[in-house]
């Protein structure tokens, strides 16, 4: 199981900032870590032809407000706070690869609509550059999440996905699935008859087996097992609803720095066309 650090939560002092931080205090509590809370001063949205010092000694004290606000509102006024200047999503990474956070959560707005701007900003860069897992939160939720879809998809780091699923559902005492969505072979290798999709779908149903099976999950904990057929985001997000689950947890998919700034696709149809609660695991460094 994933060793337990600290939840760092990012905001901006807004809305969707306030459900990163009330989401990620409440996470620390349940996973019995602390909390750590870092806000940016994004010096690129200043006006033009300020006076760069006085404006930005200024929204810096109006940050402060807010973020010490939001710290009151989800109950942890004690939680450390970094701020720092500059672009946001670099220098929240950057942080947590000092702190080494077991979690970082991001706030997004709750609507389909609005999320696609909002994520596509700074809560989506934040996952395709940070090396532990993201939560992206559409509310301030401090309730635990009772049903976790984890979507895996039978590469070596659907182990650490699913090991990581298992350590949120115990910490919320909640329910876990494990889904895995087999893609439509390609028209022409059916018609060039050299792919069996009776064998592969056979196959496919093996390994998923076998792959929530080496996951040493506590004996207690129940996993129920689903099976789609067709686009992985789409069916992924069809199940979430079905289910009606309130965290789906899925990995990145991302080798090195250039394919991490590309993210899976599957990981982007999630964030930008749901509007639940979604974790997303990159590969662990040299993996």
């Amino acid at each position: 199981m994933p060793e337990l650090r600290r939840v760092l939560a990012a905001t901006d002092g807004s809305d969707h900032g306030l459900n990163a931080v009330v989401t990620g205090a409440a996470c620390a509590r349940r996973l019995g870590v602390s909390l750590e809370i870092v806000s940016v001063v994004e010096t690129l949205t200043f006006p033009f032809g300020v006076e760069f010092a006085d404006y930005h000694d200024a929204y810096s004290e109006e940050l402060r407000r807010k973020v010490a606000t939001q710290a009151d509102a989800a109950d942890a006024s004690d939680a450390p706070v970094h701020q720092r200047s500059g672009l946001a999503a670099p220098l929240i990474t950057e942080l947590a690869d000092e702190l080494e956070p077991c979690l970082i959560v991001v706030g997004a707005h709750p609507r389909p609509a609005v999320a696609r701007f909002l994520v596509g900003s700074t809560a989506e860069r934040v996952m395709r550059m940070a090396h532990c897992p993201v939560l992206v939160a559409t509310a301030a939720r401090r309730e635990p999440f009772q049903r976790v879809l984890v979507a895996i998809d039978l590469s070596r780091q659907s182990l650490r996905v699913l090991e990581i699923a298992a350590a949120i559902v115990q910490a919320n005492g909640a329910q876990l699935r494990a889904l895995y969505v087999h893609d439509q072979p390609a028209p022409m290798l059916l018609e060039a008859a050299l792919f069996d999709e009776k064998e592969s779908r056979d196959h496919a149903r093996v390994e998923f087996s076998r792959t929530v099976a080496r996951v040493a999950l506590p004996t207690e904990l129940m996993v129920s097992r689903s099976i789609r057929e067709g686009h992985a985001g789409h069916e992924i997000l069809h199940e979430a609803q079905d289910w009606d689950a309130d965290l789906v947890v899925m990995g990145s998919h991302g080798f090195g720095f250039f394919n991490r700034l590309l993210l899976g696709s599957t990981s982007v149809y999630m964030l930008r066309h749901g509007h639940r609660a979604t974790l997303v695991v990159p590969r662990e460094k040299g993996g």
